[in-house]
């Protein structure tokens, strides 16, 4: 008989998807003989579609927007036919009581959930740690499936035609930085004026910056053309590829990237080159992966909330820190 988990969230939008592609690797890695599907309630998830070219390698199915009900005369889910299904282990990495009463009338054998301090798993719930990155709480329930040691050297696989194609332009005996200057929120953005400064400074070590410009900054595009003429932006020489694997793919040729706090910065943290991220308000810790490549520079360190408070000599201190 085939084996199943089922993997319970509230959905993912890209920069949660690509946080979790770790633990689609760990779940897969712990357990290879298993079937993995993957369930959410109401949001949709990017494995069903932006982030489908990775996660397909490790989810074999997918309920999107399920629509559960917690009410027993009702169907479990308005969309699919979850009365049919059974699964080895159901794995609940949300915590809201009334999604997680909905999820449990799904058949099973082993319920996986730290919901309600943990009342409805079959396996007791351990809240002996300090949590700091959030996705250590979703491996922790994980550990009651299945322990190991877990590393921290994940990579997020890379098209061998899509790494072809960059190799042709960017080539490994030059110094390239990635520069990443905005955000989708305008108080997660570092000012211009000092990433300009950051430019200078890095164009000055005879560096070659490669810009990555999200849907919200293109109004930036030709003003940092002109002040830096030299510059590539990596994803106008490549077609037939989304500008997302595009940009984590480009990381292999990259001596290192600077980032705010964004979408694009969770692209980047692939783990094939050092990462500077910039943090304003949010917890730099609660949204840093443990990798030993990822470095954070948060406002709090300067006491305040505001990221404009970063001076750009403290980012070119973690620079030269990084790049000896």
């Amino acid at each position: 008989m085939v084996k199943k988990i089922l993997v319970f969230s509230n959905g993912e939008k890209i920069g949660d998807g690509i946080i979790k592609l770790q633990l689609l690797h760990e779940i897969k890695s712990r357990l290879p003989d298993y079937k993995l599907y993957w369930l959410t309630n109401k949001g949709k998830t990017v494995y069903s579609s932006t982030l489908k070219f990775i996660a397909s390698n490790y989810i074999d199915k997918i309920f999107d927007q399920a629509d559960l009900s917690p009410l027993f005369w009702n169907k479990i889910s308005k969309r699919y036919k979850l009365e049919n299904e059974f699964f080895d282990y159901i794995l609940d990495t949300q915590k809201s009581v009334i999604r997680t009463v909905a999820l449990k009338r799904i058949k099973h054998k082993n319920f996986i959930s730290g919901s309600a301090n943990g009342f409805f798993s079959t396996k007791k719930i351990k809240n002996n740690r300090k949590r700091h990155y959030y996705l250590n709480y979703i491996f922790d329930l994980l550990d009651l499936i299945v322990t190991t040691n877990r590393k921290s050297d994940f990579k997020i696989p890379i098209s061998e035609n899509l790494d072809g194609l960059i190799s042709n332009i960017l080539t490994k005996d030059k110094n390239y930085i990635g520069v990443a200057p905005g955000a989708g929120e305008k108080n997660k953005i570092w000012p211009l004026e000092n990433y300009i400064e950051l430019c200078n400074y890095l164009e000055s070590n005879n560096k070659t910056i490669v810009f990555f410009i999200g849907p919200d900054e293109l109004y930036l595009k030709e003003q940092l053309k002109n002040l830096y003429p030299l510059s590539i932006f990596i994803e106008d020489h490549i077609t037939g590829f989304q500008n997302i694997e595009i940009i984590i793919a480009t990381t292999k040729y990259l001596q290192l990237a600077i980032s705010n706090d964004s979408g694009v910065s969770h692209m980047l943290s692939t783990g094939y080159c050092p990462l500077i991220k910039l943090f304003g308000p949010k917890d730099s810790e609660k949204f840093t992966p443990e990798n030993p490549n990822i470095f954070s520079i948060s406002s709090t360190d300067f006491n305040s909330k505001n990221i404009n408070k970063i001076p750009v000599s403290r980012v070119v201190k973690e620079i030269e820190k990084v790049l000896i």
